[in-house]
């Protein structure tokens, strides 16, 4: 797709790492919208891309960018501005900053912009306060969520344009393939993710003794088809949100394929959770009350409906070409500005 907006000439993207955490696959979605929305050339600085068989490759936006005639792929370790450029640059790792200025020679002024993905940034004590102190230097800045933006308000230089993008992901891709819910089931499969804490492996003991429930645990790093497959063949998935959330993708992956959601309002899930018609709400990190979330959502099928259904029309909320839009607009607005150069 191309665009008659005044797009800058190339963007540089700074991935911080190949792994599945959804910080790195939103870098990857924003690299995308700008390699299919009109920009000439998209370069990736990026570590050492693993090998074949690493799970990284089963994400499709990444076998779309390695696809695509204008992007590069670059070594991160080598970052490197040509002397008289005036380069734009999107980054979302904080300590990725230090690295830019070096190679940039000069301030980038607007055309550098954070992606900002976590409340956690307003946390002085957080990665030794380093994201905490960035806020306060002159940049442009996307917010995943407004509730990111609100976290750090305060804080915020607002020199250059400050942007709220909500999330989008590739919900089609974990509705394809998802199967017909029933509401005559008399035991449900229980899904939840290990990645930040324990909280699932307390509800399982709790729920041990009730023949109503199984539970299959996600331990480590999946792909994708392999993680697609598990939430079709659940009912309900637990969310297991950290304390600082920015979004928390699993929770809107598991509406897409057709699962009821049981989630503490953390952070930034707090765009797009809403009780009772998507999520039944449980205190965080409180083992008692998910048990509790669970049981009530198994015992009223009307509940269940509610559910599945509000979460599929959720997903509809956060299609990726609508974020592509939003940003492609913002670095429009960007190009245009009297300071900034394509």
């Amino acid at each position: 797709m191309t665009s008659t907006r005044a797009l800058p000439n190339e963007l540089h993207v700074l991935i911080p790492f190949w792994g599945m955490a959804g910080g790195v696959i939103k870098i990857l979605d924003y690299a995308h919208h700008a390699a299919s929305g009109g920009v000439a050339q998209v370069t990736l600085w990026a570590p050492r891309m693993p090998e074949p068989d690493n799970m990284i490759h089963t994400l499709p936006v990444l076998s779309s960018l390695e696809e695509a005639s204008n992007v590069s792929v670059r070594s991160l370790d080598d970052l490197r501005f040509d002397f008289n450029a005036e380069p734009w640059v999107l980054f979302t790792e904080p300590t990725h900053h230090a690295l830019i200025e070096r190679a940039a020679h000069r301030p980038l002024g607007e055309r550098l912009i954070h992606l900002i993905q976590g409340t956690r940034h307003a946390n002085p004590s957080w990665s030794d306060g380093r994201n905490y102190r960035l806020l306060h230097r002159p940049m442009s800045r996307i917010f995943v969520t407004d509730q990111v933006a609100e976290a750090v308000a305060p804080l915020v230089n607002r020199r250059f344009i400050t942007r709220s993008i909500l999330e989008g992901h590739d919900g089609a891709y974990f509705a394809a393939g998802a199967p017909e819910r029933t509401t005559t089931r008399t035991v449900f499969r229980v899904l939840y993710p290990t990645w930040k804490g324990d909280l699932g492996d307390r509800v399982a003991s709790v729920l041990a003794d009730d023949p109503s429930f199984t539970f299959d645990a996600i331990r480590g790093d999946v792909g994708w088809p392999e993680l697609r497959r598990r939430y079709h063949a659940a009912d309900l998935f637990i969310c297991a949100p950290g304390p600082e959330e920015g979004f928390y993708l699993p929770g809107l992956e598991a509406m897409a394929a057709g699962c009821a959601v049981v989630s503490a309002s953390v952070g930034g899930n707090e765009s797009y959770l809403e009780e009772g018609h998507n999520v039944v709400h449980a205190a965080f990190d409180d083992a008692d009350a998910h048990a509790q979330a669970i049981r009530r959502i198994a015992g009223d099928a009307e509940l269940r409906r509610a559910l599945i259904s509000g979460g599929r029309a959720t997903v509809e909320l956060h299609r990726l070409d609508r974020e592509r839009e939003q940003f492609l607009n913002m670095l429009a607005s960007l190009a245009e500005a009297p300071n900034s150069q394509g």
